[in-house]
């Protein structure tokens, strides 16, 4: 992460500039917003996007079997392809905007592997989406996007 002075040589006040910006998505309409703002800010400031999608197949699976005897195999599956698909658009529509990006796929427990893939890729700032309106940000935030804001050590951008 840099400075406006260190990169341009004549600001007076120094700025933050996001040049590795990790964004976790889904694909939802508040994820979208999260991937633009992304893209915007990379595009801005010459910086490159991690688009990263999380499935914790482990509890999707505790969740779905509830007590039954059912193979959920396949709806991990579906929702794995869907994942990585909605990947995919997000890189191409950053690509499509002059951006560097990359995508990944990861498993485990959402916020875990976030913050590790962050680390990891040495990610300026993590970037989510919300669904909540300013007045309500806290309590309708949800528990995961609630628990990265708690936890992390770089900034987390929330966009809605």
């Amino acid at each position: 992460m840099k400075t406006a002075r260190q990169t341009a040589g004549r600001s007076h006040q120094p700025r933050i500039i996001f040049q590795r910006i990790l964004v976790a998505t889904d694909g939802s309409p508040a994820a979208r917003a999260a991937d633009a703002t992304a893209v915007k800010v990379a595009r801005a400031w010459g910086g490159c996007v991690r688009f990263v999608s999380v499935i914790d197949t482990d509890r999707l699976v505790s969740d779905f079997s509830m007590g039954t005897d059912g193979d959920f195999g396949d709806v991990v599956e579906r929702l794995k392809t869907v994942a990585r698909a909605v990947l995919e658009q997000a890189r191409g529509r950053a690509s499509e905007a002059g951006v560097d990006a990359e995508a990944a796929f990861l498993e485990g427990d959402v916020v875990d592997r976030i913050l590790e893939e962050a680390a990891a890729w040495c990610a300026d700032v993590i970037m989510i989406g919300t669904h909540a309106r300013p007045h309500e940000l806290h309590p309708s935030l949800g528990s995961k996007a609630h628990e990265l804001l708690r936890r992390s050590t770089l900034p987390v951008l929330v966009c809605r």
